[in-house]
């Protein structure tokens, strides 16, 4: 099984989301006791002017070390082998692992009358949870994710006399009209699995033990309590997605079968038939002319994109495409795979898109805030200008052709994202959410059963849960992008209306909207009331089955 092209995530700080450790006392180096030291125990604090300021020493100290684990990361995923990824998660770890600083944010929680600083104090609580645990877990958790990164970097497939990368094996699915060599490229998955399967199983045992001793009922929920979605919602809005898709998707593996002429549709089929549509319309998406388009979309959206602080890089990494936002609102680098076709377009600006987001808040906000929206408003976002790769209006423009090749190829997207969002996203975040309910049972048969319900064909023997680090490494992440998407066309529906526009890609006033709406605030505000606060209304699927389907959809 190939990774998709749009798997995507945003760096973190790797370790935080669900680890624990205790706290040793270490003598105040303050003989005043009025200033959080580095390493020393928590001063006194009585009054909101003593919080203030222990907030403002402990965001310093939380910046700097995350600031440093971006650099890190960053270089890891550029294949760097002497990166300290290790080390500084586990400094990172040893912070939040105090039990007296989470003891000073416990104590003044609801107490405060000011909403900015009761947010800083609701971020930190959460935070602060793994301070519950077993210090033991977490540092053996955040290890064994770096470990797992650093296998993954470094492996190569088998194929025949080949060794080639995850990206490359992508290619292979998607480009090749060679049926066998595609069906080989998919079955090498699982060689992957021989190196890492058993440290991703060991990481949500250990995500698993550590979320039950933080009072979640289990792994799944302590993950998703950092989007702030629950287990019982994501499972129902993977199956709304589902059911409400299920005819458009179903008809469209009827005409897979049809143009190819096979007996019957195997995975390897799907993204090959996706390909030869785009091509039989127009060779639109070239290359080497990615980067200038991605300027000059984002200049006519109204960005100042020649004078954005955005490192641009195309490298072969071990996903789509991923976005460091180093030190917003000052510096952000990104890394997208060399796809090819509109793949390469659409990561190109989505990962553009996360960084914008990291360079565009406010630069005097508190310095957690800077930690930007939780994943589904921040991959949300990213995806509201990632769409604009098969926008009809901008291929259009950019590419010369006609309104009506232009309008295939927006079909086409449209049909690539809903088999990614159904394969991708919809099935690996219904697998991994049901897996916590018993990581002793057969997690291959679980796997094996989604595959066949989200992408309705039968997936070939072999050990394909294991081959995904991202259940490890990103735990809890997959079911942000069924809501990124719902955002996304939210957002794009919204704007239409706002600016009484139908053509979004050349509107200057996107980049003040997406800016007064999301970007500048960072976390301060919480993404569900950004999304009421910009189109109106709570998220809901419609918008997202509308624009793929055609049809309006009653959330179920």
């Amino acid at each position: 099984m190939r990774q998709s092209p749009r798997h995507r995530l945003h760096a973190a700080l790797l370790a935080i989301g669900m680890a624990a450790a205790a706290f040793r006392p270490v003598p105040a180096q303050d003989s005043a006791g009025t200033r959080l030291t580095l390493g020393g125990r928590a001063p006194a604090v009585t009054t909101e002017a003593e919080l203030r300021a222990f907030l403002d020493d402990l965001e310093t100290q939380e910046f700097a070390i995350g600031t440093a684990l971006e650099l890190e990361t960053y270089y890891q995923w550029r294949g760097e082998t002497t990166h300290r990824v290790a080390a500084t998660a586990r400094l990172a770890n040893d912070l939040l692992n105090r039990k007296d600083y989470a003891a000073v944010v416990d104590a003044w929680r609801g107490k405060v009358k000011e909403s900015t600083l009761e947010r800083r104090l609701q971020l930190h609580q959460r935070a602060f949870m793994q301070a519950r645990a077993d210090p033991r877990s977490v540092l053996a958790l955040s290890d064994l994710q770096s470990a797992i990164q650093d296998s993954v970097e470094r492996f190569r497939y088998t194929l025949g006399s080949e060794h080639p990368t995850e990206t490359a094996i992508s290619e292979i699915i998607t480009t090749s009209s060679d049926r066998e060599r595609r069906h080989a490229a998919f079955l090498v998955a699982p060689q992957r699995t021989a190196v890492i399967g058993a440290m991703v199983r060991h990481a949500m045992a250990l995500g698993d033990s550590i979320g039950r001793q933080e009072g979640y009922p289990a792994g799944a929920d302590a993950g998703l309590a950092f989007t702030s979605l629950t287990r019982d919602r994501v499972l129902h809005d993977l199956d709304a997605f589902e059911r409400a898709t299920r005819p458009a998707y179903v008809a469209m593996l009827a005409r897979v079968k049809h143009d190819l002429r096979v007996s019957r549709v195997e995975p390897w089929d799907i993204d090959y038939w996706l390909t030869l549509q785009e091509r039989g319309v127009a060779n639109a998406y070239p290359r080497k002319d990615g980067i200038p388009r991605l300027h000059a979309l984002f200049t006519a959206l109204g960005f100042h994109a020649d004078s954005l602080p955005i490192d641009v890089r195309v490298w072969d990494v071990p996903t789509g495409g991923i976005t460091f936002p180093v030190r917003p609102p000052f510096e952000a680098r990104l890394l997208t795979n060399p796809f090819s076709g509109s793949d390469f377009y659409e990561t190109l600006f989505h990962e553009y898109g996360h960084a914008v987001n990291a360079v565009l808040m406010r630069p005097d906000l508190s310095p957690i805030f800077f930690g930007g929206d939780e994943t589904p408003m921040g991959e949300g976002t990213a995806e509201t200008v990632g769409h604009f790769a098969y926008d009809r209006h901008w291929i259009a423009r950019v590419a010369h052709v006609t309104p009506a090749q232009a309008a295939a190829l927006e079909r086409v997207g449209k049909e690539q994202l809903l088999l990614w969002l159904r394969r991708t996203i919809c099935m690996h975040a219904w697998t991994e959410v049901n897996a916590y309910a018993d990581l002793n049972a057969n997690l291959d048969s679980l796997y094996r059963d989604s595959y066949q319900r989200f992408v309705g064909v039968e997936i070939p023997t072999g050990d394909y849960f294991g081959n995904v680090d991202m259940y490890a490494t990103g735990p809890l992440y997959f079911q942000s992008y069924l809501y990124a998407n719902m955002i996304a066309t939210q957002f794009r529906a919204a704007m239409r209306e706002t600016f009484h526009v139908d053509d979004l890609s050349r509107e200057p006033r996107v980049a003040g909207w997406l800016t007064a709406n999301v970007y500048a605030d960072g976390a301060q505000v919480p993404w569900s009331t950004k999304i009421v606060r910009a189109t109106g209304r709570p998220l809901t699927v419609d918008a997202l089955v509308t624009y793929l389907t055609g049809d309006a959809a009653a959330t179920p």
